[in-house]
């Protein structure tokens, strides 16, 4: 049952975004078709007009992922709502499952999308740098039709990475860092929906009907105040921290361990915020169960 839960879920979202990932598809396949394009044998004039276009085409590919990401929070969200609570949440708290599955399922499907539209967005953005500084490295190196672009996506990395303060040289070193980030990104992405799951919920609880539309809002913002100064308490007096080097992920406990890391060409990054944080999600989502079996009001309070 609780396939059929996620997989309804995924289908719900996936029929108001999937249009967007075919445009992006195909401005994605134009971009590279025009990668093969020599615009020197039109001259300066050639070199110009071809930098304009893939301008567009790249602006056009950014805001379509943007589009996507607006989308994708709106379906999730609204979804959740819809099939929660008033007329179909009716229906919905009848099945003959329990509430933390109904909930466990809005929320795997939510957090997926959330996070593959916004990794979408961040690789379109990321990418059409790299497209746009190709066509112009080309032109400088004087060949139009090759470049290395692996070496310039990697410089591109490194750039990223000393601009965010990450000293280590060693790309690899740089990318398993980059992967530890994307990891504690997709964590606090997943809290994200829970706690917006939340907000939604309690503003259907009895109690707190009387806010109507800004209760959510307001709820989501207390909530995120309350996780985050409870993580950031916490990050202040039990420090952890993951130093990463080529082939090894190991832990430390002390600012002076990291200094070292760095030193010596590793990285770190401070991980007690983010299991912090995991855990209070924890503690939130079982009163969010708790909620949906004992107060919510499913009447619509619009």
């Amino acid at each position: 049952m609780l396939g059929k839960l996620i997989k309804n879920s995924f289908k719900a979202t996936a029929n108001a975004v999937y249009v967007n990932y075919i445009i992006m598809g195909v401005i994605a396949v134009l971009m590279l078709i025009l990668m093969f394009v020599d615009w020197t044998k039109w001259g300066a004039g050639g070199i110009a007009t071809g930098f304009k276009i893939k301008l567009a085409a790249s602006a056009i590919l950014i805001i379509t992922a943007l589009v996507c990401v607006i989308l994708t929070f709106v379906s999730v969200f609204g979804e959740f709502r819809r099939s929660m609570y008033g007329n179909e949440g009716q229906l919905t708290l009848t099945l003959p499952v329990r509430s933390s599955s109904l909930l466990f399922a809005k929320l795997f499907s939510g957090s997926f999308w959330v996070i593959l539209s916004y990794t979408a967005f961040c690789l379109c953005a990321f990418g059409s740098v790299v497209y746009l500084l190709r066509h112009s490295m080309s032109v400088i190196e004087g060949d139009a039709e090759y470049l290395d672009t692996y070496n310039l996506v990697t410089e591109a990395i490194r750039q990223i990475a000393e601009a965010a303060g990450i000293a280590t040289p060693n790309l690899k070193v740089i990318l398993n860092l980059a992967g530890i980030h994307a990891f504690i990104g997709g964590i606090r992405a997943c809290v994200f929906v829970l706690l917006v799951f939340f907000a939604i919920t309690l503003a259907n609880c009895r109690p707190f009907h009387k806010l109507s539309k800004i209760g959510p809002v307001l709820y989501f913002f207390a909530a995120i105040f309350i996780v985050h100064t409870l993580a950031t308490v916490a990050a202040k007096f039990i420090k952890v921290f993951i130093v990463v080097s080529e082939n090894a992920f190991t832990f430390a406990l002390s600012e002076a361990d990291v200094q070292l890391a760095w030193s010596n060409g590793y990285g770190a990054a401070a991980i007690t915020n983010v299991y912090v944080t995991a855990l209070l999600a924890v503690g939130m989502f079982l009163i969010t169960a708790l909620l949906i079996d004992r107060k919510v009001n499913v009447t619509p309070t619009t």
